[in-house]
């Protein structure tokens, strides 16, 4: 968190009558060491063979944060996700929330987040969606767009009196949408309604390697659902693309989809190549080989708790993500992570909050 930025939500009842449950912020910046030096921030940069990717990291809570260049970023909001996709001064369009009000406010603010003109919500499970509080509060919301699955209940209740009671309209994402806002454009890849979801019915599960320190197995959860779940299957997919000087930076935002879905969405887009990917269901081990394959990204973002109960990230998955030429990098060690530059300058920025 920028610390010339107030923080009234860090009160763990925020908003008041309510529990709070869980997040944070980001950005990068490409500078030497001596303009580092200059601006009195301690950092590490390191310039990857691959792809002119740059990573810095940020070691003091001085350094300006976030940079003024910054294109996309994943909150540190624990066991959740919520993104965010910088489409002008102080706007952003975000996507998911987190557990968390608190975390997601104080990740917008670090941000500079003042508008949003959409906020996408992929599926109404609660660690995507019990943020929404923490992004409309002090914000201008324009439109709040679900996924067309109304499961579970009570999340999307939820999101759906949230929405009234802010007075922001709600809309259905669909397969075939496209929207543009400035520099960003994106299309939906999923949910398609006139596909068929059921995990039953598609390609059979996978069954991942398994040792004594990274066993998974299908666990149920309020805030995370189970592995093969209807609402998981049914989280909106978005293939971003962000114009720079010299070519489109291309982000591949995948909610939590697993293997039924992920092998839907490859059949019909077989050449589905991305710069960044946000890998599907926080690192679950329930993942399509071909997935990381066929996007061959050079970042791999995983939103993720540390410690939690579900062994997410599992290694096979972060094995994939690197086996097919990405960088890896993870919430629950990486903190804040933010991607800024353009599509042959590539940097990304991670820091971690005290908070």
């Amino acid at each position: 968190m920028n610390p010339s930025i107030p923080g009234p939500y860090l009160d763990p009842d925020y908003p008041p009558g309510r529990a709070s449950r869980g997040g944070d912020g980001f950005r990068s910046t490409s500078r030497t060491r001596r303009h580092l030096a200059a601006a009195a921030v301690v950092a590490l940069a390191t310039v990857l063979a691959s792809a002119a990717l740059t990573v810095l990291v940020l070691r003091s809570r001085s350094a300006p944060w976030p940079p003024p260049d910054w294109l996309f970023a994943a909150c540190d909001v624990g066991q959740g996700d919520a993104l965010a996709l910088a489409v002008g001064p102080a706007a952003a369009v975000v996507v998911d929330t987190g557990p968390d009000p608190a975390k997601a406010d104080r990740c917008l603010a670090s941000l500079g987040v003042r508008k949003v003109p959409l906020l996408v919500l992929t599926h109404f499970h609660a660690d995507h969606v019990d943020g929404v509080p923490g992004v409309l509060h002090g914000r201008t919301v324009t439109e709040i767009e679900t996924t067309d699955d109304p499961d579970p209940p009570r999340g999307a209740a939820e999101v759906a009196s949230w929405a009234h009671a802010a007075e922001v309209p709600t809309t259905q994402a669909a397969a075939g949408e496209h929207r543009e806002y400035g520099a960003l454009s994106w299309n939906v890849l999923w949910p398609d309604a006139a596909a068929d979801r059921n995990p039953d019915l598609t390609r059979p599960k996978p069954k991942p390697k398994s040792d004594s320190k990274h066993s998974h197995r299908p666990r149920t959860s309020s805030h995370g659902g189970e592995e093969g779940s209807g609402p998981n299957n049914a989280s909106v997919v978005l293939y971003v693309h962000i114009a720079t000087r010299d070519g489109p930076i291309r982000l591949l935002l995948t909610g939590d989809i697993e293997p039924p879905a992920q092998h839907a969405v490859l059949a019909a887009h077989p050449d589905l190549a991305a710069d960044v990917l946000k890998v599907p269901h926080h690192g679950s081990a329930y993942q399509d080989p071909d997935l990381f394959a066929v996007v061959h990204p050079r970042v791999a973002v995983i939103s993720v708790g540390a410690g939690n109960t579900y062994g997410h990230p599992a290694a096979r998955t972060v094995d994939l993500a690197s086996g097919a030429g990405a960088r890896v990098f993870r919430t629950d060690r990486d903190g804040q992570i933010v991607v800024a530059g353009t599509a042959l300058h590539l940097r990304v920025a991670t820091r971690r909050d005290t908070h």
